[in-house]
């Protein structure tokens, strides 16, 4: 199913959120399609992080909360309009998911997420708010030298939620921009392409991956890229 983007820049400023007005619409025709179309799984390709709101909280709602949720992402995407600098909601969404935020987006998500089911990698970029906010509530977080120190940690840490279900969130600036400079904000450092394709084989081979997201990509003059393709194929084997 394909939900309608607006391609023009949009720099209105409502409820402290750049955009407001074509985001809620774009959220409810989302939430509308999946309602319709009742999914098991769900891959979603798109820009922002903030396409996560609807499949995201419809499957933990089918799961009934029986599921991690895997956020491969440089930045936290953790504020609320609130403490946001930039009033870019791409650095909300997973706030919003965990029920903190506009309270018409809100109204949108079928269900909230608890702390407790997180699982952050290759953050590396977080704003103050963010930083405390995660402290506070405390969420796991595993450093992108310890992913590169040892998978198999990594998946020890993910299975000790004792989950049946998965969810994998992939930001592309997860990764190291020297090696995959394809994306809008990319800050330095980040995990290997060997090191996340190598997890998410993982992840296929040993768990339950109920959904994927795939976003932040910037459009390259390659053909094809490895990493991408990989992933796409583990979107659609779901």
């Amino acid at each position: 199913m394909d939900v309608e983007v607006n391609t023009e820049y949009c720099d209105r400023i409502k409820n402290n959120i750049i955009g407001y007005e074509p985001i809620v619409k774009q959220l409810a025709q989302c939430r509308e399609q999946i309602l319709q179309e009742k999914p098991a799984t769900i891959f979603s390709v798109g820009g922002g992080c903030d396409i996560e709101i609807a499949p995201l909280s419809y499957l933990n709602r089918e799961s009934k909360g029986d599921m991690t949720v895997l956020w491969f992402d440089a930045h936290g995407d953790l504020n609320t309009p609130e403490t946001s600098t930039t009033q870019a909601f791409h650095g909300m969404p997973l706030r919003t998911l965990l029920g903190e935020g506009d309270e018409k987006i809100l109204s949108y998500a079928f269900s909230v997420l608890s702390p407790a089911q997180i699982v952050m990698l290759g953050t590396r970029d977080l704003d103050d708010p963010e930083a405390a906010y995660i402290h506070e509530q405390n969420i796991t977080v595993l450093k992108t030298e310890d992913i590169e120190a040892k998978i198999d940690d990594v998946m020890n840490v993910i299975q000790s939620k004792g989950s049946q279900n998965i969810y994998v969130h992939i930001d592309l600036d997860a990764l190291d921009p020297v090696a995959f400079p394809h994306v809008p904000v990319p800050p330095p450092g980040g995990l290997t392409v060997t090191t996340l394709s190598t997890l998410l084989k993982e992840l296929h081979e040993k768990l339950n991956i109920i959904g994927l997201c795939l976003v932040e990509y910037q459009p390259s003059e390659k053909k094809t890229i490895k990493i991408l393709e990989e992933i796409i194929h583990m979107g659609i084997m779901l």
